[in-house]
């Protein structure tokens, strides 16, 4: 048996396609504690968030054949969020009145967070180059085909590719270390 733990996640992700259970093991053993720690800081409930981080890695193996990764451990995180966020609505929860200014504390971090990161989104954009900030924000703005965007800006549709696939890797680049404000995983 090979030692799994060498894997990278991108090979993993390669093997459980694969129906390599033992990749799966490994990534079950990677990613639990810090799946579980996501969930159990929003759910305040350990058996809710082991029930979470159940449901997301085998959830994770029953759709490894559809499923497109580009980042495991973001795909993970956003997956444990989404089903922390379900579980949350479907909990008819009554909040008492000490409990609302500590609910409306963590609220304004979270809405905080989510504006610097947009600030911070919005000034790598401004940094790019003009004609490739001008593709993105007709790209994914303003919704245009890549056909239209070369259209208006006389380009080839090729060239319109290159450009959205620079501003995403400089954006990626650049705004990678905000994301420990949404996430525990890397």
């Amino acid at each position: 048996m090979s030692d799994y733990k060498q894997y990278s996640d991108d090979e993993l992700v390669q093997l459980i396609r694969q129906d390599d259970h033992n990749a799966f093991t490994e990534i079950y053993r990677r990613y639990w504690k810090r799946l579980y720690a996501l969930a159990v800081h929003r759910l305040h409930s350990r058996e809710l968030a082991e029930d979470i981080v159940q449901d997301v890695l085998s959830g994770l193996w029953q759709r490894r054949m559809h499923t497109i990764i580009d980042s495991l451990g973001a795909y993970l995180a956003v997956a444990a969020r989404y089903a922390t966020f379900r579980q949350l609505s479907r909990m008819q929860v009554t909040v008492t009145t000490n409990e609302w200014p500590e609910a409306l504390h963590a609220a304004a971090d979270e809405t905080a967070a989510l504006r610097f990161l947009q600030q911070s989104f919005q000034e790598q954009l401004q940094l790019l180059p003009e004609k490739c900030r001008l593709v993105f924000d007709y790209s994914r703005n303003q919704g245009m085909s890549n056909k239209e965007i070369a259209r208006q800006l006389h380009i080839s549709e090729k060239a319109v590719e290159k450009h959205i696939t620079k501003a995403l890797q400089r954006l990626r680049i650049q705004l990678r270390h905000y994301l420990h404000f949404f996430s525990v995983l890397p």
